[in-house]
């Protein structure tokens, strides 16, 4: 066989190599799923003094919002630190058991905690689960400090998932 024929066949055979791998590699992605209507998350903490005075310790603000595909659910929440006095926790469990937590400050201060000063945390993810997500629910927690006594404060509230 003719060197130049040899030849031609090798470049045939590259470029339909390269041709098939760079075909796979731009393969289209997957779609993304599509997330349901946005679900309204407001829970307040407040502590309250053996005289009965009322103090607001923290307030969770934004929404939760689920996958068409059962496996991603959305946060898009601000943990406002009112008076705490520890940093607030936010603690999410899926389908009753323990999922992830978020504790923290990153110094910026929405209106939508109410002004004034203190601290808060924005929590917007995208958070994928193993399993399918039925339900979610959200525990909210504080320390309210009362002259001599700390005392937890805790509330919580559970969000169903709509595709399910």
């Amino acid at each position: 066989m003719p060197r130049s024929s040899r030849l031609r066949r090798l470049t045939n055979l590259a470029a339909l190599t390269l041709a098939a791998f760079l075909g796979a590699a731009l393969a289209a992605a997957p779609a993304q799923a599509a997330y349901g209507p946005a679900q309204p998350v407001d829970i307040q903490l407040k502590g309250y003094s053996p005289s009965g005075y009322t103090t607001l310790v923290g307030r969770l603000v934004g929404t939760v919002r689920f996958d068409d595909g059962n496996s991603l659910y959305r946060l898009d929440l601000t943990l406002c630190r009112q008076s705490s006095y520890t940093s607030t926790k936010l603690t999410v469990n899926v389908n009753g058991a323990y999922h992830r937590y978020y504790s923290g400050e990153d110094g910026y201060r929405p209106e939508a905690c109410g002004g004034g000063h203190g601290q808060s945390l924005a929590v917007n993810a995208d958070v994928p689960y193993a399993g399918v997500v039925r339900d979610l629910t959200l525990v909210y927690e504080g320390l309210h400090f009362s002259g001599t006594t700390a005392t937890q404060v805790s509330r919580s509230a559970s969000y169903d998932n709509p595709f399910n």
